[in-house]
């Protein structure tokens, strides 16, 4: 016997309710209402539990007709069979019901047999219906669309078919921006679209497979599937013009008549991911080395336990170098895989496959756990280590139980905290940001040190930092690119160097491999860097020898004295800084280069008598920077072109003058920085 399902009967007489109760009882479950409004009613609070409708149409408040209008209102109801009541002389009834999309009749009086024999009926029909069509779009589902698809193939064994899938990008940002019923919207105005543009060709399948995921058979010709492409775009244009949405294609041109049609479907999954994240890109044609892709795939997912069991990942360690002393000062923990069989895989090859598969959480807690225990045997050896970071992934960020995990680890292995410090990458915060900022507040509170990685990678960097509490910035030396020093990458770097120090923020540069680009760093006043120049990866007994060299050697000082206070003058915590700000002599940093100057950085004293003296007004605070400016532009000009300089006098105001001298206490190829020093000299005029 097939499952019990529920009734809806509407007619407004109680008896005749009564009497199909007892008729139906022993196999259905029964609801009723005594007019169409009770019934849209009870339909809206039972769409999931009424199989079968069972309608009168003489009613009160709303008959059977004005119900049938509203219900068809309705695509969620579009699979609920309805029975109308009816009469032998009522034909013009029947007619007017079969337009509105009645499914069958039955006589009044009721028969119990031939009702029960209907709605079983229906109820089949129904079912049968259901597993062909697609209740939100009616398009074919997918176990129906590959039945067509084989039907089609085999029909015309001659010619070249092509499959192809599609999905909308960040579909379900719709479904949590505007509700599911727009989302249904959107899926709804795609079918209507292929629909349309089916009756263009002889021969087309196509169907909803799940979700947002469409599929289409259709003769190949490349054209043909432009302007498919086009024909949906300019569509979800119309629905909305704010949505932005973005159509991924795969295409699989069908060169094997007996491929199971699953198959097809997963070559165009293969090929229409390769246009993901690109924005230039919609469309992608299915070729075998995608198959190769998937394999190796598949085959770094599979080996990730028995990697893990058999400690595979080996622990890499990057030094970080302290641009002052030239000296290494911890160094970020980098992960390789050493496999039995097939030597060292690349971090490019499994990583990005296990941040995709959710894997990339458990990789970073053994990381972690390995880093521990390193940690802990320099300190057993009476070692002194500085600090290692490891990265702490995404998935890890939004675990719950992070902060005891990371709370475990340090007394289990009796580390300090401040040994072991965090990476996050940039993007990490901008998802739940309020679920961040406790995160690392409690991580804090445990001493742990926290960088943000890859910092300016994102759109809202400057927002990110205004509220997280990080205690480094890791940036990216490829901001330059191709080694140049004179375009807008130069600035930006520049920018953010000095934005950290304003906040108190040491930065770390990573990817830096020329002696320019240390050079460069240096001038602009950044803490350390990190890349190969300095070191590549190396294993963990390659680190201690390299630490070990240091020891021995002693500073590699590539920077003269000046180059030092230079950097300790950025760095707003340093005892330095915090000299240069007690002094009672206006002191002025500039940067001068291309015959152009900037102030970098000015003292206390300079910005209270210099320029910003008690009752200056815009007028004359502008003056006096231009006059400034005027003077030192000449004396910066004699510096570099080797001529001598000596001390210049100033006149401030008309009865203050100012002897200044200037000091050159850095430079690299095309820029100096100098310090400028004024000394009153009024009572001697």
């Amino acid at each position: 016997m097939y499952s019990k399902n529920t009734i809806l009967i509407v007619d407004d007489e109680e008896v005749i309710k009564r009497r199909l109760r007892d008729v139906i009882t022993d196999e259905y479950e029964v609801l009723d209402a005594s007019n169409g409004q009770e019934a849209l009613d009870v339909l809206a609070a039972n769409t999931d539990k009424v199989a079968v409708i069972v309608l009168d149409l003489i009613m009160p408040v709303m008959d059977g007709f004005r119900f049938m209008e509203e219900f068809g209102k309705h695509r969620e109801y579009d699979n609920i069979p309805v029975i109308v009541a009816t009469s032998n002389d009522d034909w013009h009834s029947e007619q007017k019901c079969l337009e509105a999309g009645v499914w069958d009749f039955v006589m009044k009086p009721y028969n119990p047999v031939l009702l029960q024999f209907r709605i079983k009926n229906a109820i089949d029909k129904s079912r049968m219906i259901m597993a062909e069509r697609d209740a939100v779009t009616g398009l074919y589902t997918k176990f129906k669309f590959y039945r067509e698809v084989r039907t089609l193939l085999s029909e015309k064994p001659d010619e070249t078919f092509a499959f192809a899938r599609f999905d909308i990008d960040r579909f379900k940002m719709i479904n949590n921006f505007y509700g599911i019923k727009e989302g249904d919207r959107v899926l709804q105005s795609i079918a209507s679209e292929l629909r349309r543009v089916s009756t263009v060709f002889d021969k087309f399948v196509y169907g909803r497979l799940e979700n947002d995921i469409f599929a289409v058979c259709m003769p190949y010709k490349e054209e043909n599937f432009d302007l498919l492409i086009n024909a949906l775009q300019i569509n979800m244009k119309k629905v909305n013009k704010d949505y932005n949405i973005k159509v991924s294609w795969g295409v699989y041109v069908i060169n094997d008549y007996d491929m199971d049609v699953s198959e097809m479907y997963d070559r165009a999954f293969l090929a229409a991911k390769s246009c993901k994240g690109k924005f230039d890109k919609n469309i992608a044609y299915y070729n075998d080395s995608m198959i190769d892709d998937m394999r190796q795939e598949q085959f770094i997912i599979n080996e990730v336990n028995r990697a893990i069991d058999e400690e595979q990942f080996e622990v890499y360690l990057q030094p970080k170098i302290n641009l002052v002393t030239d000296r290494s000062y911890g160094a970020e923990a980098l992960v390789r895989w050493n496999h039995p069989d097939r030597g060292m895989i690349s971090p490019g090859e499994f990583i990005p496959v296990y941040e995709r598969n959710g894997i990339i959480g458990r990789l970073d807690q053994y990381m972690w756990r390995h880093v521990c225990i390193l940690l802990r045997k320099w300190l057993d050896e009476g070692k002194n280590p500085n600090p290692i970071s490891v990265n702490v992934s995404r998935v890890n960020i939004y675990n719950p139980h992070l902060v005891k995990i990371f709370k475990k680890l340090i007394t289990e292995y009796r580390i300090p905290a401040e040994l072991l410090n965090l990476e996050l990458t940039e993007s990490a915060f901008m998802e739940d940001q309020d679920l961040i900022m406790k995160t690392m507040s409690k991580l804090h509170q445990l001493g742990f040190k926290i960088m943000m990685d890859d910092f300016g990678s994102g759109y809202s960097s400057l927002n990110v930092l205004k509220d997280m509490e990080v205690d480094y910035l890791k940036v990216d030396m490829k901001f330059l690119q191709d080694q140049e020093f004179n375009g807008k990458g130069e600035k930006v770097l520049t920018s953010v160097i000095r934005m950290a120090k304003w906040l108190h923020l040491p930065s770390i540069v990573e990817g830096v491999e020329t002696p320019e680009q240390v050079d460069f760093l240096k001038c602009i006043g950044c803490e350390y860097a990190q890349g190969f120049y300095y070191a590549k990866p190396m294993t963990v007994s390659d680190y201690e020898k390299f630490i070990a060299r240091e020891e021995e050697m002693g500073a590699k000082c590539s920077t003269d004295e000046n180059m030092a206070i230079v950097n300790e003058l950025w760095n707003t915590r340093s005892s330095v800084s915090r000299l240069f700000d007690m002094l009672e002599t206006p002191i002025a940093v500039y940067e001068y280069r291309n015959e152009k100057l900037e102030l970098l950085r000015t003292n206390t004293k300079y910005e209270s008598d210099i320029v910003f003296d008690i009752g200056v007004n815009e007028e004359e605070h502008n003056r006096r920077v231009l006059a400034e400016k005027e003077l030192l532009s000449e004396a910066f000009a004699k510096i570099v072109r080797g001529d001598f300089c000596g001390p210049m006098e100033y006149e401030l105001t008309d009865d203050i003058w100012y002897r200044m001298t200037v000091k050159v206490i850095g430079k690299r190829a095309d820029t100096m920085i100098m310090m400028v020093t004024f000394y009153e000299v009024s009572e001697y005029k």
